[in-house]
């Protein structure tokens, strides 16, 4: 059962100890293939992955670079028929057998078409990471005036008494894990910037019939602040020598995110024709036109599984 991995990487240099971290830990290495857009500056090194037989690797300079979507959908350029798609940041560290650990969260899933996802516990460069960190579930503070909800991670509550994932309202960028038809139904917009990455690929991936779940398991960590490593919106500043500014892709990016929220147009890079985006709202619990979230959202209860007299209800 082979594991495509996505890692978008933007002038980073946990990316080299994430890749070999990841590959010391795994039970099976030898299942995973990796597709990475590597996103850098000229002092920039990365050999050992660049001799990895495992490893491919798209080569960009840092001008060059479109944002985080982008990335991703270069990343996904690169998945060739692989049974499972896992996708990360370039900053994580993992616990011993994680592969087995993800696989088996995702076979427990109650879904034909599950997607493991969450946001991950933290952790600190040159710092252990905590074992015992608890497993989040993101709940939903408000939604804004661009229609976006802005969202907020919690420890599952009773997580410790829980046999099984549970079912989650949004999808985090930082880890999604599927089977490989997922890249196929739901390739990433690289009109997207940064904002609406989340919403959106929840909103499409449910409307193309994926159920989302959190796993109730910590087995890898992320980390958040990123305050060793610049990102695309310190160097792509106006008058920058880039060819776009990263706020004229952002407000571009906002706009898309909008109209699909509010719109709903089905197709490619789009929402699905399996489940309406009112089927997403009354699931989540969520109104985009009214901008409303309901208190199980904010609290984080665990939906109930959609069904279609759900949208009516």
């Amino acid at each position: 059962m082979t594991i495509f991995v996505s890692i978008a990487s933007y002038r980073d240099s946990e990316l080299v100890p994430t890749v070999l971290d990841m590959l010391a830990k795994a039970r099976r290495p030898e299942r995973l293939r990796f597709g990475i857009c590597w996103q850098h500056g000229d002092d920039e090194d990365i050999t050992p992955l660049l001799e990895h037989p495992q490893v491919t690797v798209l080569d960009v300079n840092w001008r060059d670079a479109q944002g985080t979507c982008w990335a991703r959908a270069e990343c996904m350029r690169m998945y060739d028929g692989e049974d499972h798609f896992l996708q990360f940041d370039s900053h994580h560290r993992f616990v011993p057998a994680w592969d087995d650990k993800i696989m088996h969260q995702l076979r427990s899933a109650d879904a034909d078409k599950p997607v493991l996802t969450a946001y991950l516990p933290v952790y600190e460069i040159d710092e252990e990471p905590d074992p015992g960190a608890e497993p989040l579930v993101l709940t939903a503070l408000d939604i804004g005036a661009d229609t976006i909800p802005r969202v907020c991670p919690m420890p599952i509550p009773g997580w410790r008494d829980r046999d099984r994932p549970v079912r989650a309202r949004f999808v985090s960028g930082h880890f999604l894990f599927a089977a490989g038809t997922f890249v196929e139904e739901v390739p990433y917009d690289p009109e997207l910037y940064f904002h609406g990455e989340e919403i959106t690929l929840s909103v499409r991936a449910f409307t193309w019939g994926w159920d989302l779940f959190h796993p109730i398991r910590t087995f890898m960590w992320h980390n958040y602040g990123g305050f060793y490593r610049r990102k695309h919106w310190d160097d792509h500043q106006p008058g920058a020598e880039v060819f776009k500014s990263w706020g004229a892709r952002d407000k571009l990016s906002r706009m898309t995110a909008r109209n699909l929220l509010l719109r709903n147009p089905t197709g490619p890079l789009r929402c699905g024709t399996v489940r309406t985006v009112a089927d997403f709202e009354a699931y989540a619990g969520l109104n985009f036109k009214d901008r409303t979230v309901s208190e199980e959202a904010r609290l984080g209860t665990e939906p109930a599984a959609w069904a279609p007299s759900l949208t009516l209800a």
